[in-house]
């Protein structure tokens, strides 16, 4: 059954991977962010994502510790991780809005969190996988954290031509003071 699980999510991610990837090749694809709620980007992109995630959730469940059951030291650094890392992301996300967090233009954000990191959404998260990796000590577990995090690594390059068109000189501003991933402004 994990290996169905894995199959599954391991397709769907290298898909959206590959997608997301080929709009940097390609801007017309346009897969993220979608174009609108009503394309065949946007509805790809979530299927996808939901059957990737639904697929890494089974995973970390039935091969949980297949390597061995983790030792108080992973439990000890992996917990805090996946806790604060996957916790902060909820709410900066709430921050951001639920819109803005899914592909819409609602207006940009450059206060708080997003005064540190133009994508403290994906900083965060990243150190949530890496806690959830720690935890559930299975190698096909962490070969699919791997493919999320290169999703979101490579996000915010999908992302920023768009960012670009939507917001314009602000937005060029608000990248030229503020780091891609996590840093001090520039004044």
């Amino acid at each position: 059954m994990t290996l169905l699980f894995f199959s599954l999510s391991l397709f769907a991610g290298l898909v959206m991977l590959t997608l997301c990837l080929a709009t940097i090749w390609r801007p017309q694809i346009r897969f993220w962010p979608p174009p609108g709620a009503d394309t065949w980007q946007y509805k790809l992109f979530w299927l996808l994502f939901r059957v990737f995630f639904i697929g890494l959730v089974m995973v970390c469940i039935l091969d949980f510790g297949a390597t061995g059951s983790p030792n108080t030291v992973q439990l000890v650094l992996g917990i805090p991780l996946f806790v604060g890392g996957f916790g902060l992301a909820f709410y900066v996300t709430f921050l951001l809005g639920w819109k803005d967090a899914h592909g819409e233009a609602n207006g940009l954000k450059t206060g708080g969190w997003f005064e540190w990191s133009r994508n403290p959404i994906y900083v965060v998260s990243i150190i949530g996988f890496f806690g959830l990796g720690i935890m559930v000590n299975s190698w096909p577990a962490i070969a699919l954290l791997l493919i999320w995090t290169a999703f979101y690594i490579a996000a915010p390059f999908i992302e920023e031509p768009w960012l670009e068109g939507q917001y314009g000189e602000a937005y060029r501003k608000y990248k030229s003071k503020v780091p891609r991933f996590v840093g001090k402004p520039s004044p």
